[in-house]
């Protein structure tokens, strides 16, 4: 019998490496750590807003506050009759007043 001679052959892989792969998985993981920190700003951004808001608000309220005081002190029936008084006005006389209904 002959005896066979044993080649060993190299593994050679079928193909190159991949290089693509981790590319687009690169790419994929920062195109979210980039959408996430896109929305972490814009809810920073929505925060500030509503506090300036807020602030606002508090402000409004206050002048309306105020506004509705000085209000109940010009319509104040001492100050309207001091001031009649002092224009010399008086209360008018029976029939003088004529209620028009629509």
């Amino acid at each position: 019998m002959k005896a066979k001679r044993i080649r060993s052959k190299r593994a050679r892989p079928s193909r190159a490496p991949a290089r693509l792969a981790p590319a687009i998985l690169s790419l994929i993981v920062l195109g979210i750590l980039f959408a996430t920190l896109m929305i972490r700003l814009e809810v920073v951004q929505e925060g500030y807003q509503l506090s300036s808001l807020q602030t606002e608000i508090a402000a409004n309220r206050e002048q309306n506050r105020n506004l509705k005081l000085e209000v109940a002190q010009l319509s104040s029936p001492a100050r309207l009759l001091a001031l009649a008084n002092k224009f010399q006005m008086s209360a008018p006389a029976r029939g003088q007043v004529v209620v028009v209904e629509p």
